[in-house]
């Protein structure tokens, strides 16, 4: 046991530690997780001055000098991925992971548990990739014996020694990932909850008192783990892409969080857990300093999730375009981001960008073949609401529908006659912006590389399929061509979808009929069930194309060339009050 320096984290704590010396322990813990292959910065929106200005977000590069930087300042650093580390950008596509996983042992992670889309390509395939990183890979949930490649390489967690201190990390998968991904009959998921106690139990019985929870399964689970799990001091997680920090700091620029950073949550033993998450896309590096007492307890824990900005602002002028920001209204951006302790201008590491160059010409050939052009701009959101952005789709995603109309075009082109297409909103990725749509965009859009099955179904098995998807929410939304409902979600769940109509093949509307089969084109996820849709698995009459889903949309684009906002979503949503 050493003495540590003390941390000023407030005058109620500098009290307590003045009238009651103790001896302590800092632990400082950085996470990042669903970085979804995004080894580049991203594009986003934000309002510093209360002005919509257009910025680059995130680069692994940036997260390693931002890092770096943490290590230099901190002596006990442990740094972890909270799953997803795959699956989103075209590197996974052409690599199939390399990248990213030479990339975590570049920055020196200390473990990453497995996400659910670290499964997308099947658990051999996921074996292969892990084989390029030495990182601890962990999921106490998650039984392989099916694949022994993957069983050897995944543990149940890891131990870390600081001097005499030892800190215990568990990870956790989502118990969904059978469902969601594709694991196959060789891998099982557990439930988190069971796992977690024992493996704590199993901790604390070699001493370790310190215990950290490694988990991709959504702050609302982390927070119930956090409530039923004894043992656990903090939980660092995943899935949800959730955006924590403080509400006023953020809303300067125009985001809005879910939530403090960290969430504290009175813990099954009567301490507090403390639960942080760090919103997707290594745009933010969650960085949470902890005080535990003698006895493993944590005495303080406070936290400062940094959102990593490239020096890249613009704004658009008169005529629309994107203008960069010069003069005194750079310099008053850059005032207001150096002011707000949740972001920063983080340079990239040469370094990294020299490592990635060799991996980023090999992708870039593919971003920029142009298929066609947005005439305006399609974002995508999963349940109709407001954007991360800000803006508002009362109707859902503009995006979505556009894919569903380049699936049924495609079945259509063959000659088959089909009527409705279903699409679960998480399937689509992201929404395009106006301007050009390439090769490159479509399979962001679409990177899941499913095919296309058609299936005999019946109205009642639509309706109950639609009853499903809004109750679920969230990924497994429906989103429609062909078709059109109402969801009032004031409605008692199971009778919320009040009116369904499709499409005839003369142009005119009419009601769905319980008794008539259909011919509906999903992607191959929905059609074994994937999001809970057992209702389209159970359809016995259907067929697998072959025709890959972005292929349609590329085939679809190329087609039309201009690709405007669909006049219709097909959904009219009744929020619940």
């Amino acid at each position: 046991m050493h003495m540590k320096k003390w941390f000023p984290f407030g005058l109620a704590l500098a009290l307590l530690l003045l009238a009651q010396p103790v001896w302590s322990f800092d632990l400082t813990l950085l996470h990042v997780n669903d970085s979804h292959s995004y080894l580049d910065a991203t594009s986003d929106k934000l309002k510093p001055g209360g002005e919509s200005t257009y910025v680059k977000l995130g680069a692994w590069a940036r997260l390693k000098t931002a890092v770096d930087a943490v290590r230099s300042e901190k002596k006990n650093v442990v740094l972890l991925h909270a799953g997803d580390v795959v699956q989103g950008d075209l590197y996974f596509m052409k690599y199939g992971g390399r990248p990213e996983m030479e990339f975590l042992d570049r920055l020196g992670f200390d473990a990453m548990t497995l996400g659910n889309h670290e499964f997308d390509k099947g658990p051999d395939f996921l074996a292969d990739f892990l084989d390029y990183a030495r990182v601890p890979v962990l999921g106490a949930n998650v039984d392989a014996v099916g694949i022994p490649k993957l069983a050897a390489r995944v543990k149940p967690y890891c131990i870390f020694s600081y001097g005499e201190e030892k800190v215990g990390v568990i990870g956790l998968t989502t118990g969904d990932t059978a469902r969601i991904s594709k694991s196959g009959p060789g891998v099982s998921f557990g439930d988190e909850a069971e796992a977690a106690r024992k493996y704590v139990r199993e901790l604390e019985a070699q001493g370790i008192n310190k215990i950290v929870l490694l988990t991709h399964v959504g702050l609302d689970r982390d927070k119930e783990l956090a409530a039923v799990v004894p043992g656990v001091d903090v939980i660092v997680g995943g899935h949800s892409h959730t955006l924590l920090g403080d509400a006023a700091t953020m809303n300067t620029m125009g985001k809005t969080v879910e939530g403090p950073y960290p969430v504290v949550v009175k813990g099954a033993d009567g301490n507090d857990v403390y639960v942080v998450t760090a919103w997707k896309w290594s745009r933010v590096l969650g960085h949470l300093d902890v005080i535990f007492d003698d006895e493993g307890h944590v005495i303080a824990a406070r936290g400062k999730p940094i959102m990593l900005l490239a020096d890249d602002f613009k704004r658009k002028n008169e005529a629309g375009d994107k203008i960069e920001l010069t003069g005194a209204a750079r310099k008053a951006v850059l005032k207001d981001i150096a002011d707000n302790p949740m972001t920063e201008v983080v340079a990239e590491s040469t370094e990294s960008v020299a490592f990635l160059k060799p991996y980023n010409k090999g992708v870039e050939g593919m971003r920029q073949d142009v298929i066609g052009v947005a005439t305006g701009p399609l974002p995508h959101i999963r349940v109709p609401g407001v954007t991360d952005s800000g803006v508002p789709l009362p109707h859902g995603s503009l995006m979505a529908p556009i894919v569903c109309q380049s699936m049924l075009d495609k079945v259509d082109s063959t000659g088959e006659s089909v009527t409705i297409a279903f699409m679960n909103a998480g399937g689509v990725r992201v929404g395009l912006e106006q301007g050009n749509i390439t090769v490159g965009s479509a399979y962001v859009l679409l990177p899941f590389n499913n095919t296309l099955h058609v299936l005999r179904i019946t109205g009642r098995q639509i309706r109950v399929a639609l009853e499903h998807g809004v109750t679920i929410g969230d990924g497994a939304f429906p989103c429609v061509a062909g078709a059109r409902y109402t969801a009032d979600m004031t409605r008692p769940e199971g009778s919320r979808v009040t009116r369904v109509d499709v499409l005839g093949r003369d142009g005119k509307w009419e009601s769905l009929d319980a008794a008539k089969k259909y011919n509906m084109v999903v992607s191959a996820f929905l059609a074994s069930g994937g999001d809970g849709y057992e209702v389209l698995k159970q359809v016995a009459d259907r067929y697998d194309t072959g025709f890959g889903d972005v292929q349609a949309f590329i085939e679809y684009v190329k087609k039309r060339k201009d690709i405007a906002p669909p006049k219709s979503t097909g959904v009219t949503y009744i929020p619940a009050r």
